[in-house]
């Protein structure tokens, strides 16, 4: 598999290059398991999995440029506090304060109820999203939903928050660690186990049928080490099927044909 350079992820996310590799040398001294062994004066170069973990981290921690409704900035928040340059929207849509492993936590409430079709599942929401109170509002995010579009999953062509849409057509939302991270590695120990545990009472109490992971490494921290993406023919998640989307920095062609088999696994 090719390898994919800082130049590539920095065109995929509409940043230059050199603030994409800026970025990575601030990562590099801050210990950034996937840079800090990086030797001096040699190239970046990352395998698509780690591209999208960093395409990932960067835009977690960069308010979005293509996200249809941005949030408001900047707020005086401390460097510690996940939501440190956003303003949390005058509407708070789906933000609550509910309790997580013993602490109130500002999150997104799940968008869950009985009679759903299916439940999308991440690892855990951004500030972003948390901060505009709906879910996937970073570039990521936005690209997840325009893929479900374009394999007809969801629809798109009307106004309004995408969640909002889709929980209407009966597709709901959850995360499985509830507590918001400008990274994926900033959960500390235990709350994976929490969350998994959590999570499969939600969706076995609602007899899910379907379970679509935004990312491989969502549907990792629940199933262990995965092979690719899409359709998982041998796995079940509390008795639904499980259908694993393509990466930020997933090839063309293999995009389409995942969405190809996105769309055929939604229509059975």
């Amino acid at each position: 598999m090719d390898d994919v350079t800082p130049n590539e992820i920095a065109r995929s996310i509409g940043v230059t290059g050199l603030q994409f590799r800026n970025w990575l040398r601030e990562q590099k001294g801050a210990g950034h398991p996937l840079i800090a062994g990086h030797e001096y004066r040699t190239r970046y170069r990352f395998t698509p999995a780690e591209a999208d973990q960093l395409t990932a981290n960067f835009l977690s921690e960069t308010p979005s440029a293509e996200s249809t409704h941005p949030v408001a900035m900047p707020s005086a928040a401390t460097s510690t506090d996940p939501f440190a340059g956003l303003t949390l929207s005058d509407d708070p849509g789906h933000r609550v304060t509910e309790p997580w492993m013993g602490q109130e936590t500002c999150t997104l409430a799940d968008l869950l109820r009985p009679g759903l079709r299916a439940v999308v599942v991440g690892i855990n929401p951004s500030p972003i999203s948390v901060a505009a109170g709906h879910y996937y509002q970073g570039q990521v995010g936005q690209r997840f939903y325009k893929r479900l579009n374009e394999a007809a999953v969801i629809d798109l062509s009307g106004s309004g928050w995408e969640d909002d849409a889709a929980f209407a057509t009966g597709i709901g939302f959850t995360d499985v660690v509830k507590r918001p991270t400008r990274r994926a590695d900033g959960l500390r120990p235990g709350e994976l186990q929490y969350g998994r545990e959590l999570l499969a009472v939600k969706l076995m109490e609602l007899c899910v049928r379907k379970v679509l992971f935004t990312f491989k490494a969502s549907a990792e921290a629940l199933l262990g080490p995965l092979e690719g993406h899409g359709f998982l023919a041998d796995r079940t998640l509390a008795d639904a099927e499980i259908f694993v989307m393509p990466g930020p920095m997933e090839r063309t062609d293999r995009v389409k044909r995942a969405l190809r088999d996105l769309r055929a696994w939604w229509e059975t």
